[in-house]
């Protein structure tokens, strides 16, 4: 805030102090003085409390010598004797002075009275001892002027500690316009709700044998549910004044008829004060409603934008993934092709042979990486989709066990298999993530193992809902894992050893997608382990019992040549070469295309058996290609479509189904691979599905 609107701002709340302490000081000491010449009403000390504690310390200090030296002069003017008159504003200031600086220890040096249990503290722990200390000290030095020490005692203390309690929350509310933040209303409505209370405050004094004090509260309970804290304080201001000026002005109603003037007083004096208190503890209440629907608001709007973020950001993720899948698989595509058609040749030389061994076991290695990546995005994502199928536990664990059977002889690593239980029986489940786990724990355990062993026992217990409960247990002989690192393994990037010195490599995801889909499938997965002394991971899952007569899944046909016409469209040469080469060995006449435009043009003129369909492409991508084939009509229009992309993500998958494509592979392609995809879609049974 500038130095200038500061300046105004202390200027504006001096001279109303001041004014009011005035106003204030001059209503109690003429009207309300009754015995021992003490005021039964006194406002003035919450005044100038809140004149300390609102006010800089050179203003609060200018406003409290002016008025002092209008007290002094106002007790003069009514007859108190010098040091009577001395007297009075000494101990009114010193009253004031103490409730300011108790009352910043007890609610904060902010005094923002944002509950009703500051306002409590502020009245018990700031008020009452300090203007309990005034009076007993009032009360002693009175008596030397033979004035009676019980009744200055209860005339002060009764006077000012109400006039306080009133006066100076109120003031305090009424200063701090935060306050008003949750009960902005018209300045119509405002003052007449205003009115309400002067209405009602005057009704008081009917000459009616009725306590129409009482409709003092259902006004004020109006009042704040509309205006709130800072309502209650003003009301309580415009009580406190005309309640006050009423009772020695006019005439009392009958329920008051033959009290006296201080008893009149003090009980319309707390009348205020309850009445105000009431309504303050109301009216908080009511405003720390709204303050925690407004805070409740503003998390609900950080938690929307944070979940609008973290969709983007899965979007990012996802469009990321995508980019590198093709932009990896696209080279990689070539590296292994090449590779493997290279070894299938019988006049290289051994070193050759084997260098180009290393070249395949290299990338097999990065696409282990790649795929890892991809599938533990899929699972994090939710996307993976199980695919049951009639399966007995015990082929799952013996293809598993024939993968790793190299790795493990190349180790001179002794590979064990045992059943317990009815393995023979078949069970309906999703045997390639069943397998994937498998390998996924048998390669671990081969990495980790230097000599010894490499163990699957797999048990089948039969359960009484037609299910069969699986357990595979992966057992080595090597290092081990320490109890520490242990709850880290079946973190995402997360491996036992992650020192900068570690010997094996790895993206650290393996176990994470283990763990994801094998909890997909309803199972729970573990480790037991100590280092040194090997390990053995653990998982179990219920399948239900296959209906005795459901087919088996069909066995691929083996690599015999096949007879067939297949029009490959690819933008990539080395793709286009690759895939000639491969079908050329599979038996295949090749069609090549080298866009989708090309790809239409030669299906519309060459009859063919199948489509391998590249997806991105420049000019017309192969999506767009799928659904020119599919309108042409005709045979075209049951052609078995087979997308051909390095783009594997879920996505990507759904978007070529969609187009009319029949199936979706990934790139790179192993030779094996695609010769089971060809197999597939080439049988009869499955031109008949396709048309």
């Amino acid at each position: 805030m500038p130095p200038r609107t500061t300046w105004s701002h202390n200027l504006m709340l001096s001279g109303g102090l001041a004014l009011a302490y005035v106003v204030s000081m001059l209503f109690s000491l003429t009207l309300t003085r009754a015995g021992e010449g003490v005021a039964v009403i006194w406002f003035a000390s919450g005044l100038l409390a809140a004149a300390f504690l609102l006010l800089p310390w050179r203003w609060s200090l200018a406003l409290a010598s002016l008025c002092f030296v209008l007290n002094f002069a106002c007790n003069l003017v009514i007859g108190n004797p010098p040091l009577a008159a001395f007297l009075f504003p000494v101990l009114t200031f010193s009253e004031a002075f103490g409730a300011a600086w108790l009352a910043r220890r007890a609610c904060g040096a902010t005094m923002r009275l944002t509950s009703f249990n500051r306002v409590a503290r502020l009245i018990l722990l700031a008020v009452a001892p300090a203007t309990a200390v005034t009076a007993i000290i009032a009360a002693d030095l009175f008596t030397l002027y033979g004035r009676s020490f019980n009744v200055v005692l209860t005339s002060w203390f009764y006077g000012h500690a109400l006039g306080m309690a009133i006066m100076l929350p109120a003031v305090l509310l009424v200063c701090r316009p935060d306050m008003i933040r949750d009960f902005r209303r018209t300045v119509g409505e405002q003052l007449g709700l205003y009115a309400l209370i002067i209405v009602v405050s005057a009704a008081t004094f009917l000459q009616v044998r009725f306590p129409i004090a009482l409709l003092i509260f259902p006004a004020l309970a109006l009042l704040c549910f509309r205006l709130g804290p800072r309502g209650a304080a003003v009301a309580a201001l415009i009580m406190a004044v005309a309640l006050s000026s009423m009772v020695v002005v006019l005439p009392s109603p009958p329920n008051l008829a033959g009290w006296s003037l201080t008893e009149k007083t003090r009980s319309l004096q707390f009348l205020i004060a309850v009445a105000f208190l009431t309504s303050l503890a109301t009216a908080m209440a009511i405003a720390d409603q709204k303050r925690m629907k407004r805070l409740w608001a503003g998390r609900t709007r950080v938690a929307r934008a944070a979940q609008i973020r973290a969709v983007s950001a899965g979007v990012a993720k996802t469009q990321f993934l995508a980019t590198m899948s093709h932009e990896i698989r696209t080279p990689m595509s070539s590296i292994v092709g090449f590779t493997e058609v290279l070894l299938k040749r019988e006049d290289l030389p051994e070193p050759a042979r084997r260098q180009l061994s290393l070249i395949d076991r290299a990338g097999a290695s990065l696409m282990a990486v790649v795929n890892d990546i991809l599938d533990f995005s899929k699972v994090e994502a939710g996307e993976v989709e199980l695919r049951p199928n009639r399966v007995t536990p015990r082929a799952i664990a013996q293809d598993a066990l024939a993968i790793v059977a190299d790795a493990a002889r190349r180790k001179d690593l002794d590979l064990q298999l045992s059943f317990i239980g009815p393995v023979e029986t078949a069970v309906m489940i999703d045997d390639l993530r069943m397998r994937q786990i498998l390998l996924n724990l048998l390669s671990n355990a081969i990495k980790f193992t230097e000599r010894g062993r490499v163990g699957l026992e797999v048990q089948v217990l039969e359960q009484a809902d037609a299910s069969n409960l699986l357990r595979f247990k992966v057992i080595d002989t090597g290092v081990g894992v320490p109890s520490d690192q242990v709850e880290r393994l079946f973190k995402r990037f997360s491996q036992g050893d992650s020192s900068v010195s570690r010997s094996h490599g790895g993206t650290g995801l393996g176990l994470a997608i283990c763990k994801g889909l094998i909890e997909l499938m309803g199972g729970k997965i573990g480790v037991d382990s100590k280092p040194g002394a090997g390990s053995t991971f653990w998982l179990e899952v219920a399948a239900p019992r296959a209906e005795m007569g459901m087919p088996a899944p069909l066995a691929p046909k083996g690599d015999k040549a096949l007879s067939a016409r297949i029009l490959l469209v690819d933008d990539h040469p080395m793709n286009r070469e690759l895939g000639a080469t491969v079908l050329g060995l599979l038996g295949c006449e090749v069609i090549l295309a080298e866009n989708g435009e090309e790809g239409v043009a030669a299906a519309k003129l060459s009859a063919c058996d199948l489509i391998l369909m590249d997806v991105h492409m420049p000019r017309m991508d192969g999506l767009e290609a799928t659904r020119a084939i599919r309108a042409l009509g005709g045979a075209n229009a049951t052609l078995p479509i087979i997308a051909m992309s390095a783009d594997v993500m879920p996505q990507m998958e759904a978007a070529c189904l969609k187009a009319g494509m029949n199936a979706a592979v990934g790139k790179p392609i192993q030779i094996q691979a695609l010769h089971d995809v060809l197999v597939k879609w080439l049988s009869p049974d499955r031109k008949a599905e396709a048309a």
